[in-house]
């Protein structure tokens, strides 16, 4: 972390002496009335100073300050196998994308699905890394946090949704633990003879007029 602070102490410490350096100029060329002095007493060196100064201001460089997390997507469906794809960037103070000084490990707490990986790093030169977000079987959201070590961090949110589910017989969708169909009253078809939806693959009764994993309508 000291290392990391280093360069920002330097950068305030010249950009306040760069300052100085400038004001001391022109207060003593408005004392003294004297172009000359501007050019050969403390003026000159306190320009050629202040030039050289910027100069290292700007090859100094900026420092990561807090961990940005990205989900896509942000909402996926609570069946236990949905997935959003993570990413983990690092940022300045400004908020642009900024390299890691140093290998960087970020860990990632969710309070739902399970982590592909609790712990990321992010290497030395690169900006992100990413990980993966699996869905549970409950619906509601969820907090996604990262955390690594002197990094201001953000937490964002996502959404499990209810797993849609559709009558067999008229297409409509059906509550998640509904008995019947709300629309055509009727109870899901049961069976030993089955078939694959051609539309999701899912394996549903041969009787059924439409998929109830996916809604799509099933040929005659």
């Amino acid at each position: 972390m000291l290392n990391q602070k280093f360069p920002s102490i330097i950068k305030n410490k010249l950009f306040l002496l760069t300052i100085i350096l400038l004001v001391l100029t022109i207060v003593l060329a408005v004392l003294f009335q004297s172009r000359i002095f501007l050019i050969l007493g403390v003026g000159g060196p306190a320009t050629f100073i202040a030039g050289f100064i910027f100069l290292l201001l700007w090859n100094i460089p900026s420092i990561p300050t807090k961990v940005e997390i990205k989900a896509d997507p942000k909402e996926i469906i609570a069946d236990g196998k949905s997935k959003s794809f993570i990413t983990i960037q690092l940022l300045d103070k400004k908020g642009r994308p900024i390299p890691a000084p140093n290998d960087t490990e970020v860990k990632l707490t969710s309070t739902g699905g399970k982590l592909e990986s609790a712990f990321v790093k992010i290497p030395k030169g690169k900006e992100k890394a990413e990980t993966v977000l699996i869905s549970s079987r409950e619906s509601g959201k969820i907090d996604l946090a990262a955390d690594a070590s002197g990094l201001e961090s953000i937490d964002i949110k996502l959404n499990f949704m209810e797993k849609p589910r559709y009558c067999m017989h008229c297409g409509t969708m059906m509550k998640l633990n509904g008995k019947s169909c709300q629309n055509c009253g009727k109870t899901p078809p049961s069976g030993v003879d089955t078939k694959s939806c051609p539309n999701c693959e899912s394996v549903i009764p041969v009787v059924a007029k439409f998929c109830a994993e996916c809604g799509a309508g099933q040929a005659a």
